[in-house]
């Protein structure tokens, strides 16, 4: 295995035939990193190198959705996105987020995990299923990512395991949680009952004014902006139903 020593450390609670899948599934998304940096960086920022912090959910199954690349540094993470080629460039919401050979790629920074360790980024991941990661760090000058280390949470493999998908940290907007649960349903997780009752209660306790600023409660809301009109309807009619 390419990534042996990493997937050693967790002998006590991964067996060796899955951490032979999760190796196999790291390196073609190491791969793929690569092709997407020696493609898309058109220009050299002022750094050589640059750390990141892969979000380790895109090998919980032989193929993935996306790639989420969260960067503890929000300069760092905008000069580099500057460098990168604007035509593969999809939409901005949350993330930068390129379309790369029929792939999505996230250039992620959230404030709370800014200069923040890995196990501290992993530690703030909300479900079983994204309760992984890796530090990585990007040679401008090779364009080719390494893997520096990893953080596996038992949460995750249980999930694999079971393919129960437990919330363990509600988002400050409760709505972005509710739709990432449903998210999660409709792709096949079993998402207990208990999860969508705390979130129902959380959006239950917003306090909601006379003149609330609907907006605020699509912050964080995932996905293509022009995808989004739906949810934030629900939302809408949910915020003037409930004023005070």
């Amino acid at each position: 295995m390419v990534y042996e020593k990493l997937w050693q450390k967790y002998d006590d609670f991964i067996p060796y035939e899955l951490q032979m899948s999760f190796d196999i599934r790291l390196c073609n998304v190491v791969n793929m990193l690569n092709y997407f940096f020696q493609d898309l960086i058109v220009r050299k920022p002022s750094f050589s190198k640059v750390h990141f912090y892969l979000a380790g959910s895109c090998i919980k199954k032989d193929t993935f959705r996306d790639i989420d690349m969260i960067f503890p540094s929000k300069e760092m993470m905008s000069e580099l996105n500057q460098c990168l080629d604007q035509s593969y460039f999809e939409y901005e919401n949350n993330s930068m987020t390129y379309k790369f050979n029929d792939e999505i790629f996230q250039l992620v920074f959230r404030p709370k995990f800014e200069d923040k360790s890995l196990e501290f980024t992993v530690s703030g991941f909300d479900f079983d299923s994204t309760k992984i990661g890796f530090e990585c760090c990007l040679d401008i000058d090779k364009k080719e990512v390494e893997i520096i280390k990893g953080d596996i949470r038992k949460e995750f493999i249980s999930y694999i395991d079971t393919k129960v998908n437990n919330l363990s940290k509600i988002s400050v907007n409760p709505f972005v949680s509710l739709q990432r649960a449903i998210h999660f349903l409709k792709r096949g997780d079993e998402v207990p009952y208990s999860v969508f009752l705390d979130i129902c209660s959380s959006i239950a306790d917003i306090k909601i004014k006379e003149n609330e600023d609907i907006n605020k409660h699509f912050q964080r809301l995932q996905g293509n902006p022009k995808k989004l009109e739906n949810i934030k309807e629900a939302i809408s009619e949910y915020i003037e139903d409930h004023k005070k």
